[in-house]
Formats: structure tokens, sequence, C-alpha cells
């Protein structure tokens, strides 16, 4: 294994533990409101841009699109997301937030308002723009990847 390789592995293996850490802390700060971050991302895709299908979602986030229809299904029953008919295809719904799901996300962001401050005075403001760069160059080339089968 080139150095080149193990630099990447050890900056895949940092990606993870600050996934799986981040998603500690939004469990926490959100035990209340009932929204697992799962949820909280898709509830984020339609705040973001709505109205979405369910397979968009699940390309733009790199998962399977039974993993997004199970959250969407419980932000359905919750009352947080709508959907509508989709003149584009038939089977594959449009979903938009409905005003509690928009309200409820509002509250997300207030709650993270804090917690994103503190992180933000800890880093450098270079350095996180930089490896924003690089995740987003990472994220392109295992699209690539995938596309091609591999």
């Amino acid at each position: 294994m080139t150095q080149q390789q193990k630099e990447l592995t050890a900056l895949i293996r940092e990606v993870r533990t600050a996934f799986n850490r981040l998603k500690s802390v939004a469990e926490t700060l959100h035990a209340d409101l009932e929204i697992n971050p799962s949820m909280r991302a898709v509830l984020q895709a339609l705040i973001l841009k709505a109205p979405q299908t369910v397979p968009d979602i699940a390309r733009a986030k790199g998962v399977s699109r039974q993993h997004v229809q199970k959250n969407m299904n419980a932000l359905l029953e919750k009352g947080l997301v709508q959907a509508q008919d989709n003149p584009d295809h038939k089977r594959s719904g449009l979903y938009l937030p409905t005003p509690a799901g928009q309200e409820l996300f509002a509250e997300i962001q207030a709650r993270e308002d804090a917690p994103m401050a503190a992180l933000a005075e800890a880093l450098v403001a270079h350095d996180v723009a930089a490896s924003a760069r690089l995740l987003a160059r990472l994220n392109d080339a295992l699209e690539t990847m995938m596309e091609k089968g591999h």
C-alpha cells in the first residue's frame, strides 16, 4: 500500500468516526422531537429543494431508495411531509414539507446553532473549506466508481 493509500484510508476512517459522532450528537440534541438523524436528513433535503421524489433524494444522499422510503413514511405518519402526484412518473410521488415540517426543521436548526458555532470556533476556516472541497471530490470519484460498477 502506498503512502497516499494509507493516508486515504486514514481519512476515510476519520470520516466514518465523524459521521457516527455527528449522528450521536444529533440523536441527543433532538431526542425529545422524536426524529432520528436519517429522518432529519430527508426532511432537510425537502426543505432545501421541494418537491422531490424518494429516488431523487436517495441518489443525492448516496443511500438506498428503501432507506429513504422508510424515513419518508415515518415523516408522512408524523405529518411533517406530504405527497403529491408526479405528472412525470405515476409510481414515484413528489414530496414536500408541510408547515409542521418546516416549523420542526426551524427548531432543529435553532438547536444546532450553538454546537455548530462551537465547532466552527474550534476549527480553522480555511481547513474546513479545503476539507469540504476534498470530500466533494472524494464523493464525485466514488460516484463515478459506482456508475462504472467498481
